[in-house]
């Protein structure tokens, strides 16, 4: 038997849990990231910008595997879709039966968006009050749901930059906290400048946002999708990654300051943030740790609304 986790069933079971959940669900795959298996992200482009995209990982202490699969795709005329999608199996580790396949839309949108605001909180100043947003969609949705799960008793303001109406939505969503102010930007420049924190999940731009000057000192900068801020890599005093060698890459990378992994920091081996005036970038490439600790923790939630499959793998030596 196998269970059958639809987008329906994940947002749902998402939906029932506590925000604060997610953040635990990251800070510890993240100290624990050395006792999973986490081979290199594989890519297969196509074209236009299509690609695919597999991304195994095992933890054997829960006795789990996992294949995930994504894929970014131009809709053909009519469709209803995502432009990306992604769907993952689950396995048991020491059997290699499948457990369960699970859509894996929702689980990416939401460990997104959750090792954002885990980041926020571990390199942000410990009174940061200003938040700059840009990309109010879906990833900062989540993002600012768990952070907002860890500031319950701060007065923080939101700056918002003004894209289509999203920043209405936004503002509607989290009205319900009467511990934020919101601010509305009409240029980059006006929502960076002179915020402690800039969260940006803007997922296509060809350039930098704004000129170094527009970086108050010991601010926090998190691009989420790790665009418009290249400037940041020369100047600024300090970079941390949820994987280093993911980022080995990057155009600057030779000429940061200072980089350390994410892991390090929280384990005690490296140090974070050591004072007020450090300016800090933080580059989350996504890690298949927390699709898998993800993915499996939904598992565990399961309420009966997953589907239940038979599935006859098989049982016996056979011949052609």
């Amino acid at each position: 038997m196998i269970k059958i986790f639809d987008f329906e069933t994940c947002k749902a079971l998402g939906n029932e849990l506590p925000s604060e959940l997610f953040y635990q669900w990251v800070d510890f795959a993240l100290k624990e990231k050395e006792q999973f298996v986490m081979p290199v992200k594989t890519r297969i482009g196509q074209d236009h910008g299509d690609y695919y995209a597999s991304m195994p990982c095992m933890y054997e202490k829960d006795n789990l595997v996992m294949a995930k699969m994504i894929g970014r795709h131009l809709l053909k005329e009519g469709e209803q879709r995502s432009t990306m999608m992604s769907d993952l199996m689950l396995y048991e580790a020491d059997t290699g039966v499948l457990k369960a396949l699970m859509d894996c839309e929702y689980i990416t949108t939401l460990r997104t968006g959750a090792a954002a605001a885990h980041s926020a909180m571990m390199y942000a100043k410990k009174d940061f009050k200003t938040v700059g947003l840009l990309g109010l969609g879906n990833i900062m949705f989540a993002c600012i749901d768990v952070l907002m799960s860890q500031i319950q008793d701060r007065e923080v303001t939101f700056k918002l930059y003004k894209y289509h109406d999203h920043e209405k939505r936004f503002m509607e969503r989290f009205s319900k906290f009467t511990n934020i102010t919101f601010e509305l930007c009409d240029t980059y420049e006006e929502t960076i400048r002179d915020s402690d924190l800039i969260i940006s999940a803007v997922t296509r731009v060809t350039e930098n946002f704004v000129s170094d000057d527009c970086y108050k000192e010991g601010c926090t900068v998190i691009p989420i999708m790790t665009l418009g801020f290249q400037n940041c890599d020369l100047f600024f005093d300090k970079v941390f990654a949820d994987d280093i060698d993911q980022i080995r890459g990057f155009k600057y990378f030779d000429q940061f300051k200072s980089i350390e992994n994410t892991t390090d920091v929280l384990n005690g081996t490296a140090p974070g943030r050591e004072n007020d005036t450090e300016r800090i970038l933080v580059y989350n490439y996504g890690l298949a740790i927390h699709d898998l600790y993800f993915a499996a923790q939904l598992y565990n939630h399961a309420n009966g609304t997953e589907q239940n499959i038979e599935y006859h793998y098989c049982k016996e030596k056979f011949f052609m």
